[in-house]
């Protein structure tokens, strides 16, 4: 019974802290006067409510407002580059198997969305052509943040493969790319010179400092954690910082608070709305 008790009090204290950290939150919300610029990422579409990575979560990030879209690719067996996050198809289709291992019309068959919810049950892992298409279909004019997965397998030539499609005609939005793997970022340095090239981390201060020396490298993409611990050493960083992945509120309002360039979020609605209450006061 003590035992029990001791839960329940821990429980309670831990749902106390939390009241209190939104509190404060929002009071800075408050206390904030300036214009707020930062860029909402949906992360991987709006993963929250729709299967990641699927067409279907690419439209709800531009219905609800994004000002930019996060996704993941790979290359298949026969050279298709197709728009999921892990090296296997296992955790995000009811198939199995490595992407490298598999032909595209394979991968095709399965479905991207059933594990998320029977009425995705349709929904297909897409071709990064076919999510291109969409989002000049919507019109979406924000910011498309390519993420290259190459942190595990090095696919050949798919630095080259996505730069050529990106550059093979106008697009009514820009884009930009990601990655954990640096020799990746430096292969697009050459087929792209100008474009914004992000390097990703979690929460090493060495990784920092390769991608704050990097002249290829023009921005950083840390995790959230690395952010909040260096709050006070945010405004001597040269390159902008867009953290990954914020869903919490209050790190929502830390985001703002501090005038980071962007964040990863799977809640890009929420997001917008706090977005709006810090403008509609200006």
């Amino acid at each position: 019974m003590f035992t029990a008790i001791k839960k329940e009090y821990h429980r309670w204290l831990d749902r106390r802290k939390a009241r209190r950290k939104a509190l404060t939150a929002k009071l800075s919300h408050l206390l904030h006067q300036d214009s707020v610029e930062t860029k909402i990422f949906a992360h991987r579409g709006s993963k929250s409510n729709r299967p990641e990575n699927t067409l279907a979560a690419f439209s709800e990030a531009i219905k609800v407002g994004s000002d930019g879209i996060e996704l993941d690719v790979h290359l298949t067996k026969d050279n298709q580059i197709v728009v999921i996050h892990d090296e296997s198809i296992d955790r995000t289709t009811n198939g199995t198997g490595l992407i490298r291992d598999l032909m595209f019309k394979d991968i095709r068959q399965y479905s991207a969305g059933a594990w998320f919810d029977t009425q995705y049950k349709f929904e297909k892992v897409p071709l990064l052509s076919e999510v291109l298409d969409l989002l000049c279909d919507l019109n979406f004019t924000g910011i498309l943040n390519i993420e290259i997965k190459t942190d595990n397998f090095a696919y050949f030539e798919i630095e080259k493969l996505t730069s050529d499609l990106l550059t093979s005609k106008p697009y009514p939005f820009s884009h930009i790319y990601c990655s954990f793997n640096l020799e990746s970022l430096k292969r697009l340095s050459e087929f792209e010179p100008n474009v914004d090239l992000c390097y990703l981390m979690s929460t090493s201060d060495k990784k920092i400092a390769e991608g704050l020396k990097a002249d290829y490298i023009t921005s950083l993409h840390p995790h959230i954690n690395w952010v909040k611990k260096n709050a006070d050493k945010l405004r001597k960083i040269h390159k902008p910082l867009r953290p990954w992945t914020i869903n919490d509120d209050c790190d929502l309002y830390f985001a703002f608070n501090h005038h980071l360039a962007g964040f990863m979020t799977d809640y890009p609605e929420l997001a917008n709305k706090i977005k709006q209450r810090y403008n509609e006061k200006k």
